[in-house]
C-alpha cells in the first residue's frame, strides 16, 4: 500500500513540475511575443534631390525595400525624392544634422567639407562607373583620410552611385575645342575647372535648375552628369545635342547615413546594411543598363544628335587637362593640409585593382 502511495505521489510531483514548466514557458513566450509586437520599428528617412525614376531614386527604393525585408520589418524607410525633404544644396547639412537619416548627395557640391572626395572627379582615370564606385567605396572603408572626412561630417557612406561616362548636352553642336570656347557651361566641382581650362565659361548650378536654364538660354550647355540622367531631367527637350567628350566618368554622388543613426543601429542590422552596401554597385549597374536603353530611346524620339568625339579630338582635350588638372588638385589639397598626392595614388591603385573585374557596358558601345 505504501509502495503504491509512493508511486502515486511521485507521479503527482512529476506531473506538477511538468505543468509548471509548461506554464512558465508559455508565459515567457507570450511575454516575449507581446514585447516583439509592441516594439516599434526603426524608421529611417531617406532623401534625394534626384527623381524617384532615376537610377539613384530606384536604388534608394531598392535599398529601403531590402533593409525592410532582411530585418523582417524591424526597419522601415520613408522616402523623399526630388527635393521633397531638403533642397539640393542642403543635402550634406541635412544628413550631418540628422534631418535625413540617409541622404543622396554629390560631394562635388561641397568642395570644402568633402575636399578629398574630388579625387574620383579627376578626369581620364576610368570610363567605368563600376570601377570608380568600387574604388571609392573601398577608400571610404579602409583609407584613414577618407574615414576622417566622413567622421568630420558626421556621416557614413552607404555607397557611392556609379555615375556613367560624363556627357555634354548642348543647344548647338560641340565637335572641337574651338566650338567649346566662350560657351557658358554648367558643370560640377572639378568639372568647372576643367571647362575653364578648355576655354569655356563654367556656371555653377544645381542639376534641378538646368532644364530651365537651357530653355531660357542662360547657359549654352551642361556637363558633369552621366548619360542616364539626361532623360531623367528631360534635358533632350531643352537642347538637341548630346556629346560624348571621352572624359571618362566620376563617382559624383552617393547615399550617406547620419553617423549617429548608424551608431544607434543594433549590430545585426548593421550587418544587413553592410551587405546591402556591398551589393549596391552591382545592382546599380544592372538598373543603369536598363535606363541607358530608355535614355537612348528618349533621345532618338526627341530627334537629338548623339555624337562621340573622335580619338584625335579627345587627345587634344586630354593634352590640355592632364596632368595639369591633377597637379592643380594636389596643390589645392596641400594648401588645405590634405594628402592629395597620396590620395590620388591610392585611388588609381584601386582603379587598377578593379578594372579587370569591370562590369560596365558603355551606352555608346552599340
Amino acid at each position: 500500500m505504501k509502495h503504491h502511495r509512493s508511486i502515486f505521489l511521485r507521479g503527482i510531483t512529476t506531473g506538477t513540475v511538468l505543468i509548471c514548466a509548461f506554464l512558465i514557458f508559455g508565459l515567457t513566450l507570450a511575454a516575449s511575443s507581446s514585447f516583439a509586437a509592441s516594439e516599434k520599428p526603426i524608421v529611417l528617412k531617406l532623401s534625394s534631390f534626384l527623381p524617384e525614376a532615376s537610377t539613384e531614386g530606384m536604388l534608394g527604393k531598392w535599398w529601403g525595400a531590402e533593409i525592410e525585408k532582411r530585418t523582417n520589418g524591424r526597419v522601415k524607410v520613408q522616402y523623399f525624392f526630388a527635393e521633397a525633404l531638403v533642397k539640393t544644396m542642403d543635402s550634406l547639412p541635412a544628413v550631418s544634422s540628422g534631418i535625413a537619416d540617409v541622404q543622396f548627395f554629390a560631394p562635388g557640391y561641397f568642395p570644402t567639407q568633402m575636399a578629398l572626395s574630388g579625387v574620383s572627379d579627376l578626369l581620364f582615370q576610368t570610363r567605368s562607373n563600376w570601377v570608380s564606385a568600387k574604388a571609392y567605396n573601398e577608400m571610404a572603408e579602409t583609407y584613414p583620410p577618407f574615414q576622417k572626412m566622413m567622421k568630420d561630417n558626421n556621416i557614413k557612406l552607404m555607397s557611392i552611385w556609379p555615375a556613367s561616362e560624363v556627357v555634354m548636352v548642348s543647344a548647338k553642336p560641340i565637335k572641337t575645342l574651338d566650338d567649346l570656347k566662350g560657351k557658358k557651361i554648367r558643370a560640377l566641382g572639378l568639372m568647372n575647372k576643367a571647362m575653364k581650362m578648355l576655354g569655356a565659361t563654367p556656371v555653377a548650378m544645381p542639376l534641378p535648375e538646368v532644364y530651365e536654364a537651357l530653355e531660357r538660354g542662360t547657359i549654352d550647355a551642361v556637363t558633369g552628369l552621366p548619360y542616364h540622367l539626361v532623360a531623367s531631367f528631360k534635358l533632350q527637350e531643352a537642347a538637341k545635342n548630346l556629346i560624348n567628350p571621352g572624359l571618362g566618368c566620376y563617382a559624383s554622388g552617393g547615399y550617406f547615413m547620419n553617423l549617429n543613426t548608424w551608431n544607434k543601429l543594433p549590430d545585426d542590422i548593421k550587418k544587413v546594411v553592410a551587405q546591402l552596401n556591398n551589393e549596391f554597385p552591382d545592382v546599380a549597374i544592372k538598373m543603369q543598363a536598363e535606363l541607358h536603353k530608355k535614355t537612348t530611346e528618349a533621345l532618338l524620339k526627341a530627334k537629338c544628335s548623339i555624337y562621340s568625339l573622335p580619338a584625335g579630338e579627345v587627345a587634344k582635350w586630354k593634352a590640355v587637362l592632364v596632368p595639369a588638372i591633377y597637379d592643380d588638385w594636389i596643390k589645392d589639397m596641400a594648401s588645405k593640409g590634405l594628402p592629395g598626392k597620396e590620395t590620388l595614388q591610392k585611388y588609381q591603385e584601386l582603379v587598377k585593382k578593379y578594372t579587370p573585374k569591370d562590369k560596365y557596358v558603355s551606352p555608346y558601345a552599340k
